[in-house]
């Protein structure tokens, strides 16, 4: 699964409505941390669910992006995750269920397709 996903990494777009953000070859650039994004005055509470959302986007993306579909285990989703990188080593119970929705609604829109 992981050859998978960083072969999915590899340049390529998302054809949505709103453009995305090509990812470089390889492992894709992670987003900004809640700091580097909301600056210093961010409560502990904004910064955890500002972590999270960007966690389960971009792993949820490279998955849809390599072919996986729901249902997916909790182990493949910890394996995605490291193999992005993030810098845990296992993520929680509420990023999996961010993971599964965010992979569910790119499942469930039609307009987006993946081109190589």
């Amino acid at each position: 699964m992981l050859r998978t996903l960083r072969r999915a990494l590899r340049p390529s777009r998302l054809r949505i409505r709103i453009p995305a953000r090509r990812f470089a070859a390889g492992i894709a650039e992670l987003p900004p941390t809640a700091r580097e994004a909301l600056g210093t005055n961010v409560t502990a509470g904004q910064a955890i669910a500002y972590n999270r959302a960007r966690v389960a986007t971009s792993t949820a993306v490279a998955l849809y992006r390599s072919g996986h579909t729901l249902p997916m285990t909790d182990d493949d989703l910890d394996d995605a995750v490291l193999a992005l990188d993030f810098p845990y080593s296992v993520p929680s119970t509420k990023t999996r269920a961010s993971i599964r929705a965010a992979l569910a609604v790119m499942e469930a829109d039609y307009t987006l397709t993946i081109t190589h």
